[in-house]
């Protein structure tokens, strides 16, 4: 079985040659579309890939990625951008998951370095490894990058886009197997820029479909990248009311309420997830210091202690949480 390594580019000199030169050696082939780079981007991918592929870009990613997999003569496509690495041991695994008949496409972990404790489901990195490097900790992202090249396999949306949708449920597995992704590594790329460009490319799919994946992606770049709490939460309300991801949609909402200084809206949501037996660490913490707020301390320390119990938020706002308990309980 041959493995495609399928990439979309543009201005990735950062990036890219380190996770070509990692994931070379690793597959029989390198397709490379380029979407307009003015930064060596392309010179650097001539170096390792088989195809370099020139797209003008019309501001459509699935357009760009299908271009790629049109040009793949793998049995199965990896895809990956320039700035996520696969380990070498885990190369392997991989070749294992590619001699199934049963699936068609496999989901692995996006793992999202970053030392924003206050992201939704944020793990702390407890023992640094070479992935890990300088950040505090990850979010984790299921996300469908290995499948079989077939032509009614593709994917779809101009902006996030995913190639679940081409490939039956039942077709669909899941290897437990990490995408180190370094979305804040480059000095030069701010996260506040690229927020603002995606809102805009977002935005105007919006205007033309309701889509709850869209909205809840929304909702995560506007809390998290632009820190524009009132849209976030209008964002996640509308991925919760469209049934995307309710429960994590709906604590979106709380947290964007939350970081806005509209308590009394974050600390409804936040109790009717609680009463609903939604727990993350994230949510216990705000709705202890909510309860502190109202006067509530032993309600608070219950809740600090629930936090700590669901892994905490990392080392350093971990034993803040456990100096407040004390004080708290006393």
């Amino acid at each position: 079985m041959r493995l495609s390594l399928c990439m979309i580019v543009k201005d990735e000199a950062f990036f890219i040659e380190e996770c070509l030169a990692s994931a070379a050696p690793f597959v029989d082939e390198v397709v490379v579309v380029d979407t307009g780079s003015t930064d060596g981007t392309r010179k650097i991918a001539e170096r390792y890939a088989d195809k370099v592929l020139d797209f003008e870009w019309i501001d459509d990613f699935s357009a760009a990625r299908n271009t790629g997999l049109a040009a793949a003569s793998g049995d199965w496509i990896l895809v990956l951008d320039a700035d996520e690495r696969i380990a070498a041991e885990d190369y392997p695994k991989l070749r294992e998951a590619m001699s199934t008949s049963e699936f068609d496409g496999f989901y692995l972990v996006q793992r999202n370095y970053s030392d924003e404790e206050l992201q939704l489901n944020w793990i702390a990195v407890t023992e640094p490894d070479e992935w890990s490097g300088p950040w505090a900790g990850y979010t984790e992202n299921p996300i469908l990058r290995l499948f079989r090249r077939n032509q009614s396999i593709g994917y779809e949306g101009s902006i996030h886009e995913i190639v679940d949708g081409t490939i039956s449920g039942p077709a669909r597995g899941t290897l437990d197997l990490p995408i180190h992704h370094y979305v804040d590594a480059n000095p030069a790329r701010s996260r506040l820029e690229r927020a603002s460009r995606y809102l805009v490319l977002m935005d105007r799919l919006l205007e033309k479909r309701d889509d709850g994946r869209i909205y809840g992606i929304a909702g995560s770049t506007a809390l998290n990248a632009s820190k524009d709490y009132a849209k976030a939460a209008s964002y996640f309300r509308r991925a919760a009311e469209l049934g995307y991801e309710p429960l994590r949609s709906l604590e979106g909402a709380a947290e964007a309420a939350y970081r806005g200084g509209n308590y009394g809206e974050a600390q409804d949501l936040y109790r009717r997830l609680y009463d609903e037996g939604h727990r993350t660490a994230s949510l216990c913490l705000n709705l202890a210091n909510l309860a502190v707020r109202s006067g509530d301390k032993s309600r608070g320390a219950q809740l600090l202690k629930e936090c700590l119990s669901l892994g905490g938020m990392g080392p350093q706002t971990d034993e803040t949480i456990r100096r407040n308990i004390e004080f708290l309980s006393a």
